[in-house]
């Protein structure tokens, strides 16, 4: 790989080309730096003071949790089982808010990170017995005589197979969704100790018809993911399709091509939802480093909040992420709906722009206190704009300003000195906030 091909797959992995990522995989080929990238340590262990709850410190875990998450995309030898961890919890939401438990978010948060590589449908699995999806789609309300088909009906919509198929028809008929919620009841929460119980007798024993199968069944949860995702071939290719677009949107570009879907689809069916081969083809592939995708996706707010975390050198105590990631339009461990989060231009607006201005600018303090950071000092306006651009990695490896960006900032410098001094404290403090917003710092 050439230096500009291993910077965007390090940037599309692990947030950040790191020199020290691009020296030790310098010479690597593409397969071997893939693999490289790929190669996670599991489990990691979930800190102390956030697996298990504490009456009355429910906001301040999930800040520490927040802070604890985004340090570790940071900070990490290998983050791209955290982009992993995140996709995942984007995929199959739950949320901190109605959740309530810091022990039950952290358990689905270890699932997504311990099993980012793992096997789709082992994972599903886990996922649907956990105390964070069964509070947050009700299913521990689901029972025989008052059915709750929140979870059955996002498990086939969101989760595994998507309403329609790539030509139009359904993937499921709202008969599908009765007969899945009725083989989910009784599975539910133990309140004594908050942990996952079957209960028998709020369980539909009755026989059950779902997805036109004969002889009718008796149906239970588990079953469901079964037959979708390993016996009934058809739909299993139909969730290999369905999820391969979604990575692909978020890893690479929107709106892919139909064949590049079919093959990682293929892949993703052949290795009977292993996960890593998947992957690994999905980063393979010339299309991952097209002008389509080195030059097609805006950092979401997480994506954008760890390269301001890694240039600036400061971590979750000094930044206090939480403050700004609501206004940013991404908090962890609170997706905003079931859906999750979109991607791409989903995040170009001026609402959540202000918020990225306002860390920005918290940035910029720190990085100015006691008159520090002179960047403008004893330089023309032009050596200001391209120091203060590496600064910010926005020199190297394929990156760089537009023209018409650094010639705005030229300006924006020039004009600065006909009022103050060359280097002045505002010419200093204005240029290192304007770096970090400009198009530039927020397209992966």
């Amino acid at each position: 790989m050439d230096s500009v091909q291993l910077a965007h797959l390090l940037r599309r992995t692990e947030y950040v080309a790191r020199p020290n990522r691009m020296t030790e995989l310098a010479a690597a080929t593409r397969s071997d730096a893939i693999d490289n990238i790929l190669h996670v340590t599991t489990p990691v262990a979930i800190p102390a003071y956030i697996d298990h709850d504490i009456e009355g410190e429910g906001y301040k875990q999930w800040v520490f949790a927040v802070n604890w998450w985004i340090d570790r995309m940071v900070d990490s030898p290998r983050p791209m089982q955290e982009r992993m961890a995140f996709f995942w919890h984007g995929h199959f939401c739950s949320g901190w808010d109605k959740v309530n438990s810091a022990r039950a978010m952290l358990e689905q948060n270890a699932l997504f990170r311990n099993s980012a590589f793992g096997n789709f449908r082992t994972m599903t699995q886990t996922m649907s017995l956990q105390p964070a999806m069964l509070f947050y789609l009700d299913n521990l309300d689901n029972v025989q005589t008052s059915p709750n088909q929140n979870f059955a009906r996002e498990l086939m919509e969101l989760f595994m197979l998507g309403v329609v198929d790539q030509n139009g028809q359904p993937n499921y008929t709202e008969n599908d969704v009765i007969a899945a919620a009725a083989a989910w009841t009784g599975h539910g929460i133990d309140w004594k100790t908050r942990l996952y119980k079957f209960w028998p007798g709020d369980h539909d024993n009755t026989l059950k018809s779902f997805m036109g199968v004969l002889p009718l069944r008796n149906w239970n949860g588990p079953d469901i993911i079964n037959y979708l995702l390993q016996e009934n071939l058809a739909k299993k290719m139909v969730a290999c399709k369905f999820l391969s677009k979604k990575l692909w949107e978020h890893f690479a570009y929107g709106t892919p091509a139909q064949p590049i879907i079919d093959a990682l689809a293929q892949v993703l069916y052949d290795n009977d939802l292993s996960i890593k081969p998947w992957v690994k083809a999905m980063l393979m592939r010339d299309e991952f480093y097209s002008v389509a995708a080195t030059q097609g996706l805006v950092r979401s707010p997480l994506e954008f909040i760890v390269n301001l975390m890694h240039f600036t050198g400061y971590r979750g105590a000094q930044m206090n992420p939480q403050w700004y990631v609501e206004g940013m339009g991404q908090v962890p461990f609170n997706p905003p709906n079931v859906a999750g989060w979109k991607t791409n231009a989903y995040w170009v607006n001026t609402s959540v722009f202000g918020s990225r201005a306002e860390i920005a600018r918290n940035a910029t303090w720190k990085l100015r206190q006691n008159d520090a950071n002179q960047v403008g000092k004893g330089r023309t306006p032009t050596q200001a704009v391209d120091f203060v651009a590496g600064m910010f990695g926005l020199t190297t490896n394929g990156l760089s300003l537009s023209t018409v960006t650094r010639n705005a900032m030229v300006n924006f410098v020039t004009a600065s000195r006909t009022q103050e001094s060359a280097g002045s404290w505002w010419e200093n403090t204005n240029l290192l906030t304007m770096m970090m917003m400009t198009p530039e710092f927020h397209v992966a």
